[in-house]
C-alpha cells in the first residue's frame, strides 16, 4: 500500500516594511534661523554641527526636528543642512504652521509684537538699558535661543557683547538700527533684528537674536 505524505505547508508571513527614517542631516552653516512657519517669525537658531531630521520635503523651508539643545520641530532653511551627522529617530508628525496672527501671538508671545509697515520686519527702537539688562563695558549680550513658547524662558547659546551702547540702537533711522519683533511669552526677552550684521545668510554673527526685554523701552 503506497502512502502519500502531504507536503509541508509553508506559510509565508509577508511583513509590511516599516517606514525608513530619513537620512540624517546636520547644519553646515555657522547658524540657521528657525521659524514658526515658512518665511515667518524667527523663534530660535540652530548652529553648525547640530543634527536635523527632515520630515518635510526639500522646499526652501522644510519641517524638521532639530537636535542640539532644542530637540523640537521647526521650519528650517533646507539648504543650510547637508547629509551626515547623528540620526534622530523621533519624527515630527504633521507639519504645523504658526504665521502671524492670534495663534502665533498666543503660543509664542506675551501679546506684544513689533512690526514695520509691510509686516515682514521689526519696529525700530532705541536701546534703553534698565532693570535686569546687564551692561558690561558698554556691551549687551544676546542669546540665540530662549524657547519663547515656554511659561519661563530658557536662554541658551549666549552671544557675548552682541550690541554696543552708543553704536547700536542710537536712532530709529539710519545705520545700526535695532528692531524689536516680539516679546517672549513670559515677558522676559525680546526678539530683535540688529542691522549692523547685515543679511549674512548664516555666516558670521547672526542678525536676529534675543536680548533682555529690559534693554529696550518696552
Amino acid at each position: 500500500m503506497r502512502m502519500w505524505l502531504a507536503a509541508p505547508l509553508l506559510i509565508l508571513a509577508i511583513a509590511t516594511p516599516a517606514s525608513a527614517d530619513p537620512a540624517p542631516r546636520y547644519v553646515d552653516s555657522d547658524y540657521t534661523l528657525l521659524r514658526s512657519a515658512p518665511g515667518s517669525f524667527v523663534i530660535g537658531t540652530a548652529y553648525k554641527g547640530w543634527s536635523v531630521r527632515i520630515d518635510g520635503g526639500q522646499d526652501t523651508y522644510t519641517w524638521a526636528r532639530v537636535g542640539g539643545s532644542l530637540s523640537r520641530c521647526f521650519w528650517i532653511f533646507y539648504k543650510a543642512t547637508t547629509p551626515g551627522g547623528r540620526a534622530i529617530s523621533k519624527a515630527c508628525g504633521a507639519p504645523r504652521k504658526y504665521p502671524s496672527g492670534e495663534e502665533f501671538k498666543r503660543r509664542f508671545t506675551n501679546g506684544m509684537i513689533g512690526s514695520n509697515g509691510q509686516g515682514d520686519d521689526g519696529q525700530p527702537v532705541k536701546l534703553q538699558p534698565h532693570g535686569g539688562c546687564a551692561v558690561r563695558n558698554g556691551k549687551i549680550d544676546g542669546w540665540g535661543n530662549v524657547e519663547p513658547w515656554r511659561a519661563t524662558s530658557k536662554p541658551s547659546r549666549k552671544l557675548p557683547e552682541a550690541l554696543t551702547i552708543g553704536v547700536d540702537g542710537v536712532s530709529t533711522s539710519g545705520s545700526n538700527r535695532v528692531k524689536w519683533r516680539y516679546v517672549s511669552r513670559d515677558g522676559a526677552y525680546a526678539m530683535i533684528h540688529a542691522t549692523r550684521y547685515g543679511d549674512n545668510d548664516g555666516m558670521g554673527h547672526q542678525n536676529w537674536f534675543f536680548i533682555r526685554r529690559d534693554c529696550l523701552p518696552l
